[in-house]
């Protein structure tokens, strides 16, 4: 007779070979769609006791070296931030309220944070004239719209602990490196 527990391990490990074949991926993902190109949450099988549990995050990159700009009718012009990893023009992006958060450094040349800069309103973001924020990493798990959140520096290529898109609200976030030269910030609208 084969426990509950050893049977959830079983259907996941015949996911994971699954998805390991013919480069298709047999785990569930959603497309979520922001102003602009779409991106895709990830999901991530955990363990937790003896059952198997999602763990899904929103992703969100960040990119200066050719990404193209976008002027918003509420918040002027955003850099270097959008949903998911393949986009190349910036967005105001959206997220969930309440879930994990990953920011991806997808850059190949250059050190970005993700950094709350203070809150915007669904019509105008305030952007300071100089970046005002943290470059220092904030403790995983902690609510991106707390003062002097920061991602830390993400090195090319480099992920961020699990943040929390925290509740609904307009949020300011800038690069500790390219704000002031570049204008390398974003509005997130977490609804």
């Amino acid at each position: 007779m084969v426990s509950k527990g050893f049977g959830y391990l079983l259907a996941a490990a015949g996911l994971l070979a699954l998805a390991g074949c013919g480069g298709a991926s047999a785990l569930p993902h959603s497309n979520m769609m922001s102003s602009g190109a779409g991106g895709q949450a990830g999901a991530v099988l955990g363990l937790s006791g003896d059952a198997i549990q999602p763990d899904t995050a929103e992703g969100i990159g960040i990119r200066l070296n050719g990404e193209s700009g976008l002027v918003t009718k509420h918040y002027g012009t955003v850099l270097g931030y959008f949903r998911g990893t393949k986009s190349l023009t910036s967005q105001v992006v959206q997220l969930t309220a309440n879930t994990r958060v990953i920011f991806t450094n997808e850059d190949a040349s250059f050190p970005h944070t993700a950094s709350f800069l203070g809150d915007a309103t669904r019509n105008s973001a305030p952007f300071p004239a100089s970046f005002n924020g943290s470059g220092t990493q904030s403790p995983k798990g902690t609510l991106i719209n707390t003062p002097m959140f920061s991602t830390g520096p993400l090195n090319p290529g480099q992920s961020s602990l699990k943040y929390n898109s925290g509740p609904p609200g307009f949020y300011m976030f800038g690069c500790f490196f390219h704000y002031n030269a570049f204008h390398m910030r974003t509005v997130y609208i977490v609804m």
